[in-house]
């Protein structure tokens, strides 16, 4: 992790879409703050919720599509009751790569920073989605990174487009680490890691 990332605190932490598999699994481990999960109002995504809550988050239910003002008031009211959230930034449906105004809008009404995740696998099952939707194939080893803190000011596109380039860039500082050739200074995360 960066050196400016605190564990002890509260966060709003931003990947893309298709690598949120290892953000998910990681978060309810990493520190000792409480996640909140966003979750489709959907009949498809009750079973996702199960799973979500038996990791450890609060379960939110509603998308962007679907009761999204709703889910937005529950998101900022779980933030304010001391909940970290981890947003896909580029979910539920796209395009890829391209931040929408969620994880910013949920940052600057919760006055929360946001904390940009890259996420690198050695060996990544890609599947042929919009997302290009990626797992980790048994015994890959798994890189994830995150970089400095962002205060948001405002909800602006421009904000939306800086949010896109820390996650690049901290996509590309997991894949650097990973290989072994950044010299990126970095904090190391397992002291801050439950074990269960």
């Amino acid at each position: 992790m960066h050196p400016n990332v605190d564990p002890t605190r509260q966060y709003v932490y931003g990947f893309w879409h298709g690598k949120q598999f290892a953000p998910i699994m990681f978060l309810p481990k990493w520190g000792p703050a409480k996640h909140v999960g966003l979750v489709s109002a959907s009949r498809d995504g009750e079973m996702l919720s199960v799973w979500l809550q038996q990791l450890g988050y609060h379960v939110v239910r509603g998308s962007s599509s679907r009761k999204a003002i709703s889910s937005l008031v529950k998101l900022i009211n779980a933030a304010k009751e001391g909940y970290s959230m981890g947003i896909a930034a580029d979910g539920p449906r796209g395009p890829a790569l391209k931040a929408k105004a969620g994880i910013s809008f949920l940052a600057h009404k919760a006055n929360l920073q946001v904390v940009p995740i890259g996420v690198a696998y050695s060996k990544p099952w890609q599947f042929k989605s919009w997302d290009k939707y990626q797992l980790p194939l048994p015994f890959t080893k798994a890189v994830l990174y995150f970089d400095a803190p962002i205060s948001v000011s405002e909800v602006s596109e421009s904000v939306n487009e800086q949010m896109a380039k820390a996650i690049d860039v901290a996509e590309l500082t997991a894949f650097e680490l990973l290989k072994g050739t950044s010299k990126q200074p970095v904090v190391d995360c397992k002291p801050y890691i439950a074990t269960t």
